[in-house]
């Protein structure tokens, strides 16, 4: 983005935060669908002054992908890391209001991080190996919660790297550097290293950001593919992958949920005035 672009953006952001008061449109999940993960009124501040997230509820059924969208700042990345605790690390943050996982309420001050970490994994945008060997990536954090069994580590690196896409490609290479792989492999394979700990859900923070169309479509189409055994939940700012991949959308905006949806509905019935003026280009 050029810094002109941004500053007009940046300006349009101020207009519109000035003149408009944001309307919101929030579908609700039908009666008797559970949802594996929910926040009730999440608000979030940074040195008890700045305020990032106002009173957003949110809920993310089974087995579907959720696309988080929205302007650059506009929260989206920040809830997303609340979802599994990560803002914890960030001092003088603190968010407030119930984060349910299963109905269990886990932003409380005696929950295990580590433990919710198992269940609700996290890609980045940028891929993130660990300086060891391929299936030294797979093997290490079950290892690190107990699993020792020589046996059951190489099936869990074979059926990982298959359900990342990525067993094909490196099967006969198990031994070398992660850090010999392309951008889009190691992506894969730090995908593979979530579903290695069995998670419920799994977060993705612009996973193809950094990743040629080619690599992309290969992670879009996994992610496809895992659904029908996780959640997901991804940031994004291409508003085509949205289109492609994601079941429901929710649209951020200077940390408000302005709309959720059916992403296709979303996408050609935009509810609000401000999803309609993203999505046409108003602001970006």
């Amino acid at each position: 983005m050029s810094m002109q672009t941004e500053t007009q953006n940046k300006e349009t952001l101020e207009h519109l935060k000035d003149t408009q008061a944001p309307s919101t449109y929030i579908e609700q999940i039908p009666e008797g669908v559970s949802a594996v993960m929910e926040t009730q009124g999440l608000n979030l501040f940074y040195n008890k002054t700045k305020q990032a997230l106002k009173d957003v509820s949110l809920s993310f059924r089974r087995n579907e992908i959720t696309a988080l969208i929205g302007p650059s700042g506009c929260g989206k990345s920040t809830y997303l890391r609340c979802l599994n605790l990560m803002n914890r690390e960030i001092p003088n943050c603190v968010f407030e209001g119930p984060i349910l996982y299963n109905g269990k309420d886990i932003n409380t001050k005696d929950v295990d991080v580590y433990e919710v970490r198992k269940h609700i994994g996290m890609v980045f945008q940028q891929p993130n190996p660990f300086a060891k060997s391929i299936y030294e990536n797979i093997a290490f954090g079950p290892r690190m919660h107990g699993r020792k069994d020589k046996n059951y580590l190489n099936e869990l690196v074979e059926t990982s790297l298959k359900r990342a896409a990525l067993w094909d490609e490196v099967k006969d290479n198990l031994d070398k550097s992660a850090y010999e792989l392309s951008g889009g492999q190691q992506q894969r394979l730090c995908i593979a290293r979530t579903i290695a700990m069995k998670p419920d859900v799994i977060l993705m923070d612009e996973p193809c950001s950094a990743l040629d169309p080619i690599s992309t479509k290969k992670i879009e189409e996994l992610m496809n593919g895992l659904k029908e055994d996780y959640t997901i939940i991804i940031v994004t700012h291409n508003m085509e992958q949205a289109k492609r991949v994601a079941d429901y959308t929710a649209f951020f905006y200077v940390g408000n949920l302005i709309e959720y949806g059916n992403t296709a509905n979303m996408f050609s019935n935009p509810q609000t005035p401000l999803l309609s003026d993203y999505l046409t280009g108003r602001f970006s």
